[in-house]
């Protein structure tokens, strides 16, 4: 939008775009291409993935196949791993290349309406109603401001995942000889099986340059569900 000359405002809850982002993420290439071509010259990017494997667990062993081909290690390179914190950061710094302004360390707390239609967003700043002909909520898939306007109501729990995750620091040879590569090169795994325990999800683990991004995600509704067993058996135990 700010390339096509229109008037840009970014507005930021953290100290800067990406401080609050702890998601660790595997990045699909086309689309930002599209955005920013040459965005590989210089994008915190950590590696670009050669191989995919999955894995079928149990308690004690696990069965495994994995993917790797020389046509995912030619450039240019389509999926890569990154860390949303460092990356955002960079990505809000080509917003603010392209023209648009930024302004962080502030919290939207609710949206401007005229009758059914969003006219502007209101701040936690001294005059802090902010009026735009277009607003682009960027606070997730659980929308907060969607929510106290009332477009929808809370998501149901079978319809939504929680994935949770832990970066694990590792030298850069240790991952080297751990996962047979060289260079930037990179494996991403799946996991199915044991590791949710009984619940609808997956697990999974990244390379990045020095650390593994390793996690578990599953469906909200089964976490409920598990919780609320939990709950039954201390209260029969008591």
């Amino acid at each position: 939008m700010a390339k096509a000359g229109l008037k840009v405002l970014q507005i930021e809850r953290g100290e800067y775009p990406g401080s609050k982002n702890v998601q660790g993420a595997i990045l699909y290439a086309n689309a930002l291409e599209q955005i920013i071509p040459d965005f590989r010259d210089d994008a915190p990017l950590e590696r670009h993935i050669i191989e995919q494997r999955m894995w079928m667990l149990d308690g004690t062993s696990f069965v495994g196949t994995h993917v790797r081909s020389d046509d995912y290690n030619k450039q240019p390179y389509n999926r890569y791993t990154i860390i949303r914190a460092q990356f955002d950061k960079w990505f809000s710094s080509k917003v603010r290349e392209a023209g648009a302004l930024l302004i962080c360390e502030t919290t939207v707390n609710q949206l401007i309406l005229d009758g059914d239609q969003v006219v502007g967003v209101q701040c936690d700043r001294e005059h802090g109603d902010v009026y735009a002909d277009i607003v682009i909520l960027a606070d997730g898939v659980n929308s907060t401001l969607a929510r106290k306007a009332k477009f929808h109501g809370e998501i149901e729990a079978q319809n939504v995942a929680l994935a949770v995750k832990e970066i694990l620091f590792l030298p850069e040879e240790t991952i080297r000889q751990r996962f047979n590569v060289v260079g930037d090169e990179g494996v991403a795994i799946e996991m199915v099986g044991r590791i949710t325990d009984g619940m609808t999800g997956t697990g999974f683990l990244y390379t990045n340059k020095e650390s593994l991004t390793i996690g578990v995600g599953c469906m909200l509704s089964d976490f409920k569900e598990s919780a609320h067993r939990t709950s039954l058996m201390r209260c029969s135990r008591t």
